[in-house]
């Protein structure tokens, strides 16, 4: 079990270190199947998926934190109330780290850092499956990374995530001193393959808004005020 040395974070609606002890207990309780993803994996996969050129709705991303697999298994939750509750936690974890990315342009703290384990073999596993999950994201359903591919700079720093990710062909195990010289600017990987996106995030938010305010004025009457947020009538303004 992980013990956390601090999430760098105050406000009530982001994960705390107990909150996220409890949703790390509750990925590899009988409750959930065997191939859900232990905490340290999913804070990689959540990586991706904040990183990328979209964010994949929770349809799309859940049932591979259940079940990496994409067998489609399910955790047998006690209630109703139990079931929302780690939807809370899991979504927490996952704004925690958009915050984390919002509020530093030079540092990000992955979650392998914050264990203060220092032990060859552990360390080198929470950070093979952390680069694991980040690679999952990165192929989850709907989402397309295709144009990273194309530039020669983001390609490289996605491919040092890739040589530490588990894989089943591996040939041999990866030597520790190779496993901390890549995870060492990991930290810059993720933060510049963020900065390669961020445009594509922008042009698809901006479209997605264009979208909701032609919906919303195909519902509104010309005499109302404008959705555009113009303080003007429709009719004087977009509606024209």
């Amino acid at each position: 079990m992980m013990t956390k040395k601090h999430l760098s974070f105050n406000r009530l609606d982001l994960i705390t270190d107990s909150e996220l002890d409890e949703l790390e207990h509750f990925l590899i309780s009988d409750a959930t199947p065997d191939e859900t993803m232990p905490i340290d994996l999913l804070d990689g996969y959540f990586t991706a998926l904040i990183v990328g050129p979209v964010t994949p709705s929770p349809s799309l991303w859940l049932p591979l934190v259940w079940d990496m697999s994409g067998g489609g298994a399910e955790p047998e939750f006690e209630s109703p109330e139990e079931a929302q509750h780690i939807m809370e936690l899991l979504m927490k974890m996952k704004k925690s780290i958009v915050t984390q990315l919002s509020d530093s342009s030079d540092y990000f703290e992955l979650l392998p850092d914050t264990t203060g384990l220092e032990d060859g073999e552990v360390k080198d596993l929470l950070i093979r499956r952390w680069a694991t999950g980040f690679m999952i994201g990165a192929r989850c359903s709907g989402v397309d990374w295709s144009p990273l591919l194309s530039d020669k700079n983001s390609l490289f720093l996605l491919t040092l995530i890739n040589t530490l990710s588990i894989r089943p062909d591996d040939p041999v195990p990866l030597p520790t001193k190779e496993i901390r010289d890549i995870w060492r600017n990991m930290d810059y990987c993720v933060i510049e393959i963020d900065k390669f996106w961020r445009p594509y995030r922008q042009q698809e938010q901006a479209r997605a808004k264009g979208m909701d305010l032609a919906t919303e004025a195909e519902q509104t009457g010309r005499n109302e005020p404008c959705p555009c947020g113009s303080g003007k009538k429709f009719k004087k303004y977009c509606g024209r």
